[in-house]
């Protein structure tokens, strides 16, 4: 897409405000909104406690890329989006996904966003002058914090959306532009405050080329859409990059605040996890691996005695290495491993490869995620000292698409994912 033009006057913090015509509609505060992911936050933990084992899957034909997974009056509601952008809303109830509408196409290269409120669920359109690959986020209000399904009290909600030229574009009743220079495909987390972090500073001098370009950011930008502003920015390197399309904001320590997780790599001393804390302050860097990707999955009651542990694969596409960390007293270590497993396809900018939550009814927490050849999806559960598989799922093919799910009102999970052969839902 073209780039919004830059008339307007220049803000004392780098954002541009425009007032032109093409300036989106404002956000509607009374709706919620719904991503790739269970929480605003980039975090893949879900509440509920339903059971999946024996759960006969829902089958919905197609080849999606992505799925975003809402509520319904009853079941749950799932909106399929393709490479090429064509989108259609299911709902799954009583054993059976029948479709109840289809959306107009987003563009090819975004991962879709889903508003509920009043009337037909609706899909997020980015705004103006965003990027090909820009995937919109919704700002609830300023200061308001937000919960699972992106919800706030604020009156004032902006859509966010990373620009072709790297700004990021802060939409409300005006549209301001922040120079925070994102990669492409960079995404937003909400820090739970009313701010968002982002990966910034783009640079090309790590060659990897996992997550679909060499371009990564060298920064954590936090910003504040209410003022709009730049709050805080944490860079690292040279060499470092920040390996990743999206910080994962979570409470890795029990301590009550947040911390901000993304993999450090370079080619020379390889790959390692890092955690800040919501201020962009550095709180603790893993044990260093050789060069490679570290994929950051969720933090989640993960621990033999329910504490939270961040769950991450070592390399992918070669060691398909689960690890479990525990971050105490600023240090961060791993506590169990598990291999055969591989939660993206290399080149792919889809990150979303695993979910976490109790999936088994039994009190613990599992995290869910596809095997070495991503033809089988395993529960793996923790033990003093130690992760093993509890049980497993039949996707029929091989996974292509995120992995996601969502708590029913009931208290239930559902959990769905797609193949080349189609999508399947297991609601239990």
């Amino acid at each position: 897409m073209g780039a919004v033009g830059l008339s307007g006057c220049l803000a004392a913090d780098g954002g541009r405000t425009d007032a032109e015509e093409g300036t989106p509609t404002p956000p509607d505060p009374a709706e919620a909104y719904w991503y790739t992911h269970p929480r605003p936050t980039g975090n893949r933990y879900l509440g509920g406690d339903g059971d999946l084992r024996g759960v006969d899957p829902v089958t919905i034909e197609g080849r999606p890329k992505w799925l975003v997974a809402h509520p319904a009056d009853r079941g749950s509601h799932w909106t399929l989006v393709t490479d090429e952008g064509r989108a259609t809303r299911w709902r799954v109830a009583d054993g059976e996904a029948t479709r109840v509408g289809e959306y107009d196409p987003l563009p090819g290269g975004a991962a879709p966003a889903v508003a509920t409120g009043e009337g037909d669920p609706r899909l997020v359109r980015p705004p103006p002058g965003a990027g090909e690959m820009a995937s919109p986020v919704v700002a609830p209000g300023g200061g308001s914090g937000v919960d699972a399904g992106g919800e706030g009290s604020g009156s004032n909600p902006k859509l966010l959306c990373v620009a072709g030229n790297g700004d990021l574009i802060v939409a409300g009743e005006e549209v301001t532009r922040l120079e925070v220079d994102a990669p492409p495909d960079a995404r937003l987390s909400a820090v739970g405050d009313g701010r968002y972090a982002l990966f910034g500073d783009a640079t090309d001098r790590y060659t990897h080329g996992a997550l679909g370009d060499v371009t990564e950011g060298s920064s954590v930008v936090l910003v504040d859409p209410s003022v709009p502003e730049v709050d805080a920015r944490a860079s690292v390197g040279p060499p470092e990059v920040f390996e990743g399309i999206q910080p994962l904001v979570a409470d890795l320590d029990g301590d009550g605040d947040p911390e901000i997780v993304a993999a450090l790599a370079d080619s020379e001393n390889g790959a390692r996890m890092a955690v800040f804390d919501a201020d962009g302050d550095h709180v603790a860097t893993g044990p260093i691996h050789e060069p490679g990707w570290r994929h950051q999955l969720v933090v989640a009651p993960l621990g033999p005695d329910g504490g939270p542990e961040l769950a991450v694969v070592r390399k992918p596409h070669v060691d398909k290495l689960l690890e479990f960390y525990r971050l105490d007293g600023g240090s961060l270590d791993v506590a169990a491993s598990h291999t055969g497993f591989s939660t993206h396809s290399y080149g792919s900018r889809i990150e979303d490869g695993a979910i976490a939550g109790d999936l088994d009814g039994d009190g613990a927490t599992e995290v869910l995620l596809p095997t070495s050849d991503r033809d089988v999806l395993a529960a793996v559960s923790r033990e003093p000292g130690d992760a093993s598989v509890a049980w497993t799922l039949d996707p029929a093919g091989t996974v292509r698409t995120n992995l996601t799910g969502i708590a029913l009102p009931d208290g239930r999970v559902a959990v769905g994912v797609g193949t080349e052969a189609g999508v399947r839902i297991w609601q239990g």
